[in-house]
């Protein structure tokens, strides 16, 4: 590679969420009594987790008639206090917790141990020590999405030059940049190419208008950021995009140039956990515990049609994500 620059450049009631959901408005086969609850930092972090589970949990609303709301967690808030707004919910009918956020998700696999008629989906972090039986934990892996968009936008790239472009901030930021840079040299070795990267770590709409106009509009440029940023990237005179959590194939909103994004799968598993409790199944024997996102797919590069990726290009690009799960299990 010649080169790798960095220019350094909710509460909200899941059902006001149910216009962006793949899932359509009828009314539920039954009506639930029940609750779920997502668990989420009252200081959002773009790109968490948390925007997939809410959407998923709108589908839950839909499919089997569960109220659905979403609880902030205080910034700073302590161990006790997170502990207290568990009960306080569990108490006013909430029985299916759901988290994504680290800490939170420590306070809520501890607090459904204590209390057996209830069940808890937490993502992404650490499995929980001495997980119990009515806790469902699936991992998050958002780096090695990156990797893999790295790997396609470099394949897609006829210029030998593609862009990266990062709101400050993002969820697992570093990691974000790391990855997509490692996926461009691996397609570079694996096409004995040479295709150029450039970062960009933009905070405001100034700084991104300023970077997409200085930019040659052929090269295919990555974007991991939040809806303030795409506004002004779907102002920009660039041909090819890539993005992250935009809900492709599910959105009606997203930019035409998008060819491909990084996506969450946790709709399963929502929808299952749900299933789950509406049938007084809390408990699971073998407990859910699964720790490969990339390879139990509850992480994707999800292109805009089946055509995007072919022949040569397609092959290569699923021999790299074998090698980027090889690399978790070895």
């Amino acid at each position: 590679m010649k080169s790798i620059k960095v220019v350094i450049g909710l509460v909200l009631i899941l059902g006001s969420l149910s216009a962006c959901s793949a899932a359509k408005s009828e009314d539920p086969a039954h009506k639930a009594r029940a609750s779920a609850c997502l668990f989420t930092a009252a200081v959002a972090i773009v790109g968490s987790p948390e925007q997939q589970l809410a959407y998923d949990l709108v589908e839950a609303k839909v499919v089997y008639g569960l109220n659905a709301k979403e609880i902030e967690v205080s910034s700073g808030a302590s161990d006790y206090q997170i502990d207290n707004l568990l009960f306080t919910s569990l108490k006013a009918g909430c029985v299916y917790f759901v988290s994504g956020d680290s800490q939170i998700n420590n306070r809520v696999a501890k607090f459904a141990s204590n209390h057996k008629y209830m069940v808890a989906l937490i993502v992404g972090g650490t499995v929980p020590i001495e997980q119990p039986a009515n806790v469902r934990w699936v991992a998050d892996d958002l780096a090695s999405g990156a990797a893999l968009a790295g790997f396609a936008a470099a394949a897609k790239s006829t210029t030998d030059n593609v862009g990266l472009l990062v709101q400050k901030g993002y969820f697992q930021e570093v990691k974000v940049i790391r990855s997509f840079t490692a996926g461009v040299k691996a397609f570079n070795k694996a096409a004995g190419r040479n295709v150029d990267l450039t970062v960009f770590r933009v905070s405001t709409s100034a700084q991104t208008k300023a970077v997409l106009d200085a930019s040659n509009e052929q090269v295919v440029v990555a974007v991991f950021a939040g809806k303030a940023i795409w506004k002004v990237v779907k102002q920009s005179g660039t041909q090819l995009l890539m993005g992250a959590n935009l809900q492709l194939e599910n959105s009606t909103t997203v930019d035409p140039r998008v060819f491909a994004s990084v996506e969450r799968n946790f709709n399963t598993v929502v929808l299952t956990t749900a299933s789950d409790l509406l049938a007084k199944k809390f408990n699971l024997d073998p407990i859910l515990a699964q720790g490969d996102a990339l390879a139990n797919e509850f992480i994707e590069l999800r292109p805009k049609t089946d055509t995007v990726f072919e022949g040569a290009t397609l092959d290569l690009l699923n021999t790299y994500k074998n090698l980027l799960v090889a690399a978790k299990n070895s």
